[in-house]
């Protein structure tokens, strides 16, 4: 997938944490599968639309994600 420095690497996973920490301020937990695939899109392993339809598949049964 995409080649990403370790500067953009350390970059990616800082925006996960502050990202991950809003939203235990607000009191929800992030799936690890969901923290998984984030690392893994982190590191360019997967990219960002993979990690969507990783999430949309894993709470299709969730209303708000039905069309």
């Amino acid at each position: 997938m995409a080649v990403f420095s370790e500067q953009e690497i350390q970059h990616n996973l800082r925006a996960i944490a502050h990202a991950v920490a809003q939203q235990e301020l607000e009191g929800l937990k992030v799936p690890e599968s969901t923290m998984d695939d984030l690392h893994r899109a982190a590191r360019g392993e997967i990219g960002t639309d993979k990690v969507l339809r990783n999430i949309l598949d894993r709470f299709n049964h969730v209303p708000i994600f039905q069309p």
